[in-house]
């Protein structure tokens, strides 16, 4: 974690990590998710300890209360989150299929293995996108 000027190391190992409102998350190379206790609310520090989330993702993303994940399969999964419950409580599969996934707020978007922009979520809806971003 980035402290001033510096980095200070925090125990443990991840392919992929998301740092957001709802805290920092990450995900190991056998695909377990863990929340960092003590970052919901994205608060200075770095907090202590891992919680180990029931699931299997490849791709995780912390938002304003929610998280939002990918797993192996591209199958797309999101949890809300809030101060009573920082990890959530369950896991809800939302219909598609993604390979990356990020959220900003309540916003999320995914791309999909065309490298088209394929969901979003605002407002409680998904809107499928069809185009295809080239750089």
């Amino acid at each position: 974690r980035r402290h001033g000027k510096g980095w200070v190391r925090i125990g443990g190992a991840a392919i992929q990590a998301s740092v957001g409102f709802a805290g920092v998350w990450v995900v190991n190379k056998a695909h377990d998710i863990y929340h960092r206790k003590g970052t919901f609310g994205d608060r200075p520090g770095n907090g202590v300890g891992w919680i180990h989330i029931p699931g299997k993702l490849q791709w995780v993303a912390s938002g304003h209360g929610l998280i939002v994940g990918v797993n192996k399969n591209h199958d797309i999964y999101y949890r809300t989150v809030d101060p009573k419950h920082p990890v959530g409580t369950k896991w809800v599969h939302v219909p598609g299929k993604l390979m990356q996934i990020d959220v900003h707020g309540n916003t999320v978007v995914g791309v999909n293995k065309s490298s088209g922009i394929n969901a979003e979520y605002g407002g409680g809806l998904w809107r499928q996108h069809h185009s295809v971003v080239h750089p």
